[in-house]
Parts: structure tokens; C-alpha cells; sequence
């Protein structure tokens, strides 16, 4: 399996119209190329899912709060 970012401007007009980010992730599977919209994500966005969505919700608020969570709970020193 081979993968690469490109920009969408390498792509033939037709695909260009069809994508809606700036660029794709190129994937090859055998004799399956998949393409798959890449979209950036700013440090203050969560890339979770669900209830997450949207939020501003780091790994690192997410950490302290297990944390914090095992130390009430007296699991952690």
C-alpha cells in the first residue's frame, strides 16, 4: 500500500470540481486508488466525533481531566 499528499490542482479538472478541500490524501491498494479529502484542522479544533464535535477540546484538557478523574477516585497518588 502506497500514500501521498497532493494538491487537488494536480488532478484533472473533473476530480477538481468533485473535491471540496485543498488537498487529498492518495491511497493504492492493489489496483484500488482511493482519493480521500483532506481538510485542516486549527489547534483549537477537536477532530472527535459525537458529543466532541466542535468543541474545543484538546488531548491535553482531555488528559489532565483522566487525571484528575484517577486522583479523586484515590487510583493515583
Amino acid at each position: 500500500m502506497s500514500e501521498m499528499v497532493l494538491s487537488v490542482k494536480a488532478l484533472p479538472e473533473t476530480l477538481f470540481k468533485m473535491i471540496p478541500t485543498e488537498r487529498v490524501k492518495l491511497r493504492q491498494t492493489g489496483n484500488v486508488i482511493s482519493l480521500t479529502p483532506l481538510s485542516e484542522v486549527t489547534k483549537d479544533e477537536c477532530p472527535l466525533l459525537g458529543l466532541t464535535a466542535g468543541s474545543s477540546l484538546t488531548v491535553d484538557k482531555f488528559l489532565a481531566m483522566t487525571r484528575e478523574d484517577k486522583i479523586l477516585e484515590g487510583l493515583e497518588s
